[in-house]
């Protein structure tokens, strides 16, 4: 799982610090990979196959509960 950030790093990295416990690393996003990915708002899930092919997109949150 990547997760990027589309905010400032240092009240990102705050939050990452103080809530995700090492779950989770956080990249920052680039124009390029916004584009590429077509993300036009947050939060978006996007599961990518093996190849790198989009086969899944959800925005919004998500229930991770069930799994």
């Amino acid at each position: 799982m990547i997760a990027l950030a589309h905010s400032q790093y240092d009240p990102t990295m705050e939050w990452v610090k103080e809530n995700l416990n090492g779950e989770l690393r956080i990249g920052f996003s680039t124009p390029e990979l916004r584009d590429y990915f077509k993300i036009v708002g947050q939060p978006i899930s996007i599961v990518l196959d093996t190849n790198g092919e989009i086969i899944s997109r959800t925005y919004g949150e998500i229930d991770l509960t069930n799994f």
